[in-house]
């Protein structure tokens, strides 16, 4: 079983955009398309979502359904272009290309002239200076036009004639589709150099105000306002200098984070890792996989990290009962909280000082006392005393030197042990407690007791360490 640690780029079909629709955004599209249908005149759309919960796919299966009913659409995607001295000569180039196909189709007259005289008359000023009006520049600026000289030619760029041919196009566009405007999706906004983010918004402003064009910019709003601020301060009112782009915007609905952890372990071939290789306690492993999606870290990092395991997977050794539910134990506890895991695998931490913090994230606060709540305890538990173990020599009692490490063990086996009373019903946390105590006991229970060789090793491949993962 081979696995990526990089994600295939999702495919969108062309006959059925949401066919891999992982975060169920079928509904978030078609309410902006009847939005964007419905408008007159320009408009500035922004789409906001936080990094990484996947508005690079959204925007492409939107722009491939606006597509299919009828709507002129060019996308741009800023991030990919930010190595460039000048944002209007790119997003020119870029709106330029993006309009072939329907310069192709008859609808409109090409607009790559346009594109290119905007970078021609530039050029001209530039090269006198450097050359000092000695050659002749007319072959040269034929020559170099479209090419890195004209990133340099920032100062004396003129959009004005470019603005006025994306005009005439639109209206062309508009009348040849029924009335409905050229859409521009400009995404990853927030991803680029604030210099270069504030620069594309200060000049593209200029584009904004054409009829029969809608404008969507895709950004975490907050990144970009951090950008803002790396420019002009943390005092300077991001938010408000936003507004002078933005007419309107629309936050994606947070996703289903539980759909897209199952079609992520599917897709990456963990669930058939379960089925196939009859893993202990397989129910359990596929339980504590799920809380990824309780986490409330961007879906790319989740992604990342079961991609990771996935890799992980292909060198486990299937005989070892216990060694995927440590290992998928131990990589959540590192992707939701890698300094908890670290003083956690390094000894520096109790079991109880792990228990509480990890209780305290937000998404697995809910969790205590649940089923794969006590799952997870006992999971710390069971593994921090094999760890203080393996680092004791056998002669020596257990641990004399670091009982307290695994504390929250002591505490739950006095309190299982204890006969339930009947004054507990007055002592309701006590109670809760006791319950928890006899759960998570019979979870360690259940474990058994850790080899050194699972623990060892899982951390060894989860760190990449192990030798394991050497072809032989």
């Amino acid at each position: 079983m081979g696995i990526r640690i990089q994600p295939l780029k999702i495919e969108v079909p062309e006959n059925d955009p949401f066919k891999n629709d992982l975060l169920d955004r079928k509904d978030s599209v078609k309410v902006l398309t009847s939005i964007v249908g419905s408008i007159e005149g320009p408009c500035v759309l922004a789409v906001d979502a936080a990094w990484g919960t996947g508005k690079t796919t959204f925007l492409r299966m939107w722009m491939q359904y606006l597509r299919n009913d009828g709507f002129p659409v060019v996308y741009f995607n800023a991030w990919e272009t930010d190595f460039a001295g000048d944002p209007f000569v790119v997003l020119s180039a870029e709106l330029s290309e993006g309009l072939k196909p329907y310069a192709n189709q008859g609808l409109i007259t090409d607009l790559e002239n346009a594109s290119k005289e905007v970078i021609r008359r530039a050029i001209p000023g530039l090269i006198r200076v450097v050359t000092a009006g000695i050659l002749d520049i007319s072959p040269l600026i034929e020559k170099e036009t479209g090419d890195a000289l004209a990133s340099y030619a920032k100062e004396r760029l003129s959009n004005q004639k470019f603005r006025e041919k994306l005009e005439t196009t639109a209206k062309a566009l508009a009348k040849a589709k029924g009335g409905k405007p050229l859409v521009v999706l400009i995404d990853e906004l927030d991803r680029c150099r604030p210099s270069y983010a504030i620069e594309l918004l200060e000049i593209a402003k200029h584009l904004f105000t054409v009829d029969d064009v809608v404008f969507v910019l895709s950004m975490d709003r907050s990144e970009l306002m951090h950008s803002i601020k790396v420019l002009y301060g943390n005092d300077f009112g991001a938010e408000d200098y936003l507004r002078r782009f933005i007419d309107f915007d629309y936050r994606l609905p947070d996703p289903d984070r539980k759909a897209f952890v199952e079609a992520l372990l599917r897709s990456v071939g963990i669930v058939e890792y379960l089925t196939t290789h009859s893993v202990y306690q397989a129910g359990d492993v596929l339980e504590l996989l799920l809380l990824f999606g309780k986490s409330r870290l961007d879906l790319r990092t989740v992604a990342q990290a079961i991609h990771r395991l996935g890799l992980v997977l292909v060198s486990s050794p299937p005989t070892r009962s216990l060694f995927l539910l440590t290992l998928v134990f131990l990589s959540i506890m590192r992707t939701i909280d890698s300094h908890t895991y670290r003083r956690f695998i390094d000894g520096e931490s109790t079991d109880q000082e792990v228990v509480e913090t990890m209780f305290k994230i937000s998404g697995f606060d809910t969790l205590r006392d649940t089923v794969v709540g006590n799952l997870v305890e006992a999971l710390i538990i069971a593994v921090k005393r094999r760890l203080c173990l393996d680092e004791t020599p056998a002669e020596d009692p257990p641990c004399p030197s670091k009982m307290p490490l695994y504390e929250q063990y002591e505490q739950y086996k006095e309190l299982s042990k204890a006969e339930p009373k009947a004054e507990l019903s007055n002592d309701p946390e006590r109670a809760q407690s006791q319950e928890r105590a006899r759960e998570v006991m019979k979870h360690i229970e259940d474990i058994g007791d850790l080899e050194s060789y699972t623990v060892k090793k899982a951390v060894e491949h989860l760190e990449l360490l192990s030798a394991d993962l050497i072809r032989k």
